[in-house]
């Protein structure tokens, strides 16, 4: 039996054979789910959008991404505000820096390499959410982000709405 995701994706690479399309991702897509896509198809997703914040870090299908050649694309890079914005660890990178927690999350995204779309609608918060590119984390940063990894998912797993196929 053919699921409708598998049926979408080899949609999806008949519209990047036939040059429709320059690159084909999916959304939410966990190692397994990954995995039984690989197996049913010749093509790997240029992308994959998941939630993605300090306190979600998913190491593994980070790791499976670096190694399959997907690009991370982070949403709710900042976890939906509120409580990791008050983080005391990247508060006090934030502090030393003279950036706000946001920024120095939105950075260190960056510096790992993810794609990073924040939302928002007020201007000020815009332009700070651009202002990303005149400093850099250190590697001790880097590290002392990764000990805020907690596991904590703010969006629905995607166990619960993905089918196996």
């Amino acid at each position: 039996m053919t699921r409708p995701y598998l049926e979408t994706w080899r949609a999806f690479e008949r519209l990047y054979a036939d040059r429709r399309v320059r690159a084909i991702g999916v959304s939410n897509f966990e190692p397994n789910h990954l995995r039984r896509l690989l197996d049913n198809s010749d093509m790997v997703p240029a992308v994959n959008q998941i939630e993605f914040h300090p306190c979600l870090q998913q190491h593994d299908l980070f790791d499976l991404h670096k190694e399959l050649g997907i690009a991370t694309e982070a949403w709710s890079p900042l976890g939906h505000g509120g409580p990791l914005l008050k983080d005391p660890v990247i508060g006090a990178i934030a502090t030393r820096l003279e950036r706000s927690a946001a920024q120095v999350i939105l950075r260190w995204n960056i510096q790992l390499g993810n794609i990073v779309v924040p939302k928002s609608t007020t201007e000020a918060r815009i332009r700070e959410n651009i202002a990303l590119f005149d400093f850099e984390l250190r590697d001790e940063d880097m590290e002392a982000i990764k000990s805020v990894h907690r596991g904590v998912r703010y969006g629905q797993h995607p166990n619960d709405f993905i089918d196996d196929f």
